[in-house]
C-alpha cells in the first residue's frame, strides 16, 4: 500500500510543486495530468473537466505546454520553465484538487482527501522516457464536423455541422478516447508502420469506428484498414452502408459475438462496453493477434461477484453490497491488468471520462513492450490475489492457460 510522502518543512501542494520544477531543471519531467475539478465559486466561469502538461520546444526554448480540456472546448497555454510551478500552482488552488506527476525517477500523486486536505504519495517510475516536443509537431487530432460528414450521419451533429445539445458527452467521450490511442499509437511505435490493421470490438452505431478510421486514414496519413465487429445485423448492415456512401474503402462491418470472431493478425484492437467476459474474450483475441496495443472499457462485471469472498481482515468493510460490488469490480480489472502484463504488456488501468458522464468511465490500456521482464512476477501477482479472494475461474486467465501462455 502506497504511504504519504514525509515532507520536511514544505505542505505537500509545495512539496508537489517543488518536484515538478526539480524534474524540469533536470530533464526528467515527462508529462502531468490534473484531475478531481473543484466546483466553481459563485460567479466564477466553469474550471476544465480536464487538463494535462507536457514539454515542448517553441523556437529554440523549452517551455510546459497546458491543455485545459473543458466541455465543449479546448484551451492551449504555454509558460515558460521559470513560470511553470507559478501556474501549475494556479491551476490547483482554483480548477483542480489532484495532480499527477511522471518523471523518469518517480511519480508523484497528490490527493485531496473527502476533507479538501491534500497528501502526497511517491511510486516507481511508469514511464522511463523523458521527451520535449517540436511546437511544429503534428496537429492534434480534433473531431471537426467540417471535415469528418460521418458526425452528421451519425447524428452527433447537426446537417450544418454543429453539435447537438444531446450529444456532446458523445463527443468528449470520443475525443477522449482518440486522444488516447494517439498516445498509446506513440508509445507504441506504431506511427512509424506504412500501414496498420485495426479491430473495433462490439462496435456497435459505430461512432468510434469511423472516428478511429478517420483519426489513422486522414489524420496520421497511414494506410489503415478498419474492421467493426457487432452482433446486431441492423446496425452492421447501417454501417457499412454509411462507409460505402463515405467512399471508406478500408472500414468494414462483421456480424459475430466478440467470442466467435475471426480477427487475424492485429495491430490495434479496441472493446468498448463488451459485456461481463465478453471484455476478457475481446483481451485474449488482442494478445493472441499480436496487438501492440489493446484497449478496452469494460462493462457488467459480474463473474467474480458471486466467487468473491473477503479475506477475514476485509469483512468488517467488505460485508456492505455497494463496497463489494465496486470492490469486485476493481478486483476483476485489477487481475485484467496483471495477465496483460504477464503476457508481456505494459498495463494500466485509467479514467477516460469523467464519472459526471458515465459511471463506466475506466479503460485497460496495454501496450505491447519486448522490454518489459516481469511477466513472471505479473502471473504470481494475480494467483496470489485471486487465492487472497477465493476466485476459482476468471476467464481470461482460463484462456489464457487453455492456449498454453502461462509458463510452468
Amino acid at each position: 500500500m502506497r504511504e504519504p510522502l514525509e515532507q520536511h518543512r514544505l505542505e505537500p501542494t509545495e512539496a508537489f510543486i517543488a518536484a515538478l520544477e526539480q524534474a524540469l531543471a533536470a530533464r526528467t519531467f515527462v508529462r502531468l495530468a490534473f484531475g478531481k475539478p473543484r466546483k466553481p465559486q459563485l460567479g466564477q466561469e466553469l474550471p476544465p473537466e480536464q487538463a494535462s502538461a507536457r514539454l515542448v520546444d517553441i523556437k529554440g526554448e523549452a517551455q510546459l505546454s497546458f491543455l485545459l480540456r473543458h466541455k465543449t472546448k479546448d484551451i492551449t497555454r504555454n509558460a515558460r520553465l521559470p513560470h511553470a510551478g507559478a501556474a501549475v500552482s494556479e491551476l490547483l488552488h482554483t480548477a483542480f484538487h489532484n495532480a499527477h506527476l511522471f518523471t523518469t525517477e518517480a511519480d508523484l500523486d497528490l490527493r485531496s482527501n473527502n476533507k479538501g486536505e491534500p497528501r502526497l504519495y511517491r511510486n516507481k517510475p511508469s514511464l522511463r522516457e523523458a521527451k520535449v516536443e517540436t511546437h511544429n509537431r503534428q496537429k492534434q487530432y480534433v473531431l471537426d464536423a467540417s471535415k469528418a460528414p460521418y458526425l452528421a450521419a451519425l447524428g452527433i451533429t447537426s446537417a450544418s455541422g454543429h453539435l447537438k445539445g444531446d450529444k456532446a458527452d458523445k463527443y468528449r467521450q470520443l475525443q477522449n478516447i482518440i486522444n488516447l490511442v494517439d498516445q498509446c499509437v506513440a508509445d507504441s511505435g506504431l506511427r512509424e508502420k506504412a500501414a496498420l490493421r485495426v479491430v473495433d470490438m462490439g462496435s456497435g452505431k459505430a461512432y468510434l469506428s469511423f472516428a478511429l478510421y478517420d483519426y489513422f486514414n486522414h489524420h496520421l496519413k497511414i494506410a489503415t484498414g478498419l474492421v467493426g465487429i457487432d452482433h446486431n445485423q441492423t446496425l452492421v448492415d447501417g454501417s457499412n452502408a454509411l462507409a460505402r456512401e463515405l467512399g471508406y474503402s478500408g472500414l468494414r462491418f462483421d456480424c459475430a459475438t466478440v467470442e466467435a470472431s475471426q480477427i487475424g493478425a492485429v495491430d490495434l484492437l479496441i472493446a468498448l462496453h463488451a459485456c461481463d467476459t465478453a471484455t476478457d474474450a475481446a483481451l485474449f483475441k488482442g494478445i493472441s493477434a499480436g496487438a501492440a496495443v489493446i484497449m478496452a472499457v469494460p462493462c457488467c462485471q459480474q463473474e467474480l461477484r458471486p466467487q468473491f469472498r473477503a479475506p477475514a481482515d476485509e469483512q468488517a468493510l467488505l460485508k456492505h453490497d455497494t463496497f463489494k460490488d465496486r470492490y469486485a469490480q476493481m478486483l476483476t480489472d485489477g487481475l485484467r491488468a496483471l495477465l496483460l502484463e504477464s503476457q508481456g504488456y505494459r498495463a494500466k488501468v485509467v479514467e477516460f471520462i469523467s464519472d459526471a458522464h458515465t459511471h463506466r468511465n475506466v479503460m485497460l490500456v496495454a501496450v505491447q513492450d519486448e522490454n518489459f521482464r516481469q511477466q513472471a512476477v505479473r502471473l504470481e501477482e494475480a494467483r496470489a490475489l485471486m487465492a487472497r479472494y477465493r476466485i476459482g475461474h476468471q476467464n481470461l486467465a482460463s484462456l489464457l492457460g487453455a492456449a498454453g501462455r502461462f509458463g510452468q
